[in-house]
């Protein structure tokens, strides 16, 4: 069942991968959400159970020892203000036996929270405040992810339904033999839109993962921390009986609380402290993988490297021809230049079957429509980019005659259009 949920299935028309992909995008999306939401509650349990531990020290330090130790002295000191100037010498023995019993007893009581105050191993609070900037992370870098992730599904989407209405398009046109609109670069868009969304999707689920190793840790050093501090806590609760029954004389010296270490504290069966349980995290692997995009373009006739003429220079002085272009003739009879920019940063991968860099729409620098071209040139004129197109005149057409001579994608191009009898119009 594992490898069978790793095998990837194969796509052979782009409707059928965009099918997937909204499949996958609905999968994954209840997988992430459900992610999110766990590692989110699991942050806030860690961060109500840390503030509560170090609290009920708090409260041991202060409401059941501090506060009583300097109330008690206060009272000895306004009872003593009172008694003195009534009290004959006959009773000041018995006074200073009874003053110094109270006296002893708020020394007790101040010793006892000098050992609350103690009681808490260090790195609490350093590990508060990795858990908080935790769950702050959630809540902005990967919650925003999502919502990018979210936005670029919805751009596939409708990059899908443009495409899918200029292929419709496309064939009315055909079969009422007028000027088709060029439904491949729709395409280009909609490859283009749905590469965003999957490179989305990676962001994101690279994000949780990291994120859930993050809390693994923390979570771990919690239980380490737990176990630490409930010791401590056992060993001040049986020294806070022990004087109270009066079988010490005076508070013992705080004792220093057990360090949080390396190794696993929650294994320690010898003390009736209970283990803190961790979560776990449900692996990612086992949800169905998306399959990989099609590569085949069979709108596309010819598709060759090309070299363009660029200004240079100040105030556009002079010019170069600049390689690195691609040119492609497309089946409706148009002509696209495609130039990289060399300071952008391509992510999408090289085709399998072609072997060569996808197509971007931010890429593209003209088009034409050209059914019947023998002769295009690309051409920059100041601020302009021109075309220069040849055509070859079409032939008389007769009940026998052949289709017109020539090879390659233009000869492919007059075969298809040739003999219609309409004007073509270029607009580049």
């Amino acid at each position: 069942m594992a490898a069978s949920s790793t095998e990837k299935e194969s796509c052979l028309f782009l409707s059928e991968w965009e099918s997937a992909r909204h499949e996958h995008h609905l999968c994954r999306r209840k997988h992430v959400e459900k992610e999110l939401h766990r590692q989110q509650l699991q942050l806030q349990s860690a961060l109500a159970s840390l503030n509560s531990w170090l609290a009920i020290l708090e409260s041991r330090r202060k409401l059941m020892n501090e506060v009583a130790a300097s109330a008690a002295a206060q009272a000895l000191s306004e009872l003593e203000t009172r008694w003195r100037p009534l009290r004959l010498e006959l009773d000041a023995e018995v006074a200073g036996w009874l003053l110094g019993a109270e006296q002893s007893y708020a020394a007790k009581l101040s010793g006892q929270a000098k050992l609350w105050a103690a009681a808490a191993p260090e790195g609490g609070t350093s590990l508060r405040q990795r858990l908080q900037a935790l769950s702050e992370h959630l809540a902005s870098r990967v919650v925003a992810a999502i919502r990018l992730w979210d936005e670029s599904h919805q751009a596939a989407e409708q990059a899908w339904q443009s495409h899918h209405e200029r292929v419709e398009e496309a064939a009315r046109a055909i079969s009422q033999e007028r000027a088709p609109p060029d439904s491949w670069l729709s395409e280009v868009q909609y490859r283009e839109r749905a590469r965003k969304h999957v490179t989305e999707l990676g962001l994101v689920e690279e994000l949780l993962r990291s994120s859930a190793e993050q809390l693994e840790t923390l979570e771990a050093q919690r239980a380490e921390y737990w176990t630490s501090l409930a010791e401590s806590y056992r060993v001040l609760v049986e020294i806070w009986v022990t004087v109270q029954i009066g079988t010490v004389e005076a508070p013992p010296a705080p004792p220093a609380p057990p360090a949080p270490h390396s190794g696993s504290c929650c294994d320690d069966t010898s003390s009736d402290v209970p283990r803190l349980k961790l979560g776990s995290l449900e692996p990612a692997a086992t949800l169905p993988p998306l399959p990989d995009m099609p590569t085949a373009y069979g709108a596309v006739l010819q598709r060759v490297p090309a070299a363009m003429m660029t200004p240079s220079g100040l105030f556009g002085r002079g010019s170069e021809w600049r390689e690195g272009a691609t040119l492609v003739l497309t089946i409706h009879g148009y002509l696209h230049l495609f130039l990289p920019d060399p300071k952008a940063k391509k992510t999408t991968e090289n085709s399998p079957e072609e072997n060569v860099p996808e197509l971007v729409e931010s890429d593209v620098k003209a088009s034409v429509y050209a059914p019947r071209a023998t002769k295009c040139v690309f051409q920059r004129r100041g601020q302009e980019l021109v075309v220069d197109l040849a055509e070859q005149e079409p032939e008389p057409a007769t009940p026998d005659a052949s289709p017109p001579a020539g090879g390659g994608a233009a000869g492919v191009l007059r075969k298809w259009w040739g003999g219609k009898g309409e004007p073509w119009n270029q607009a580049v």
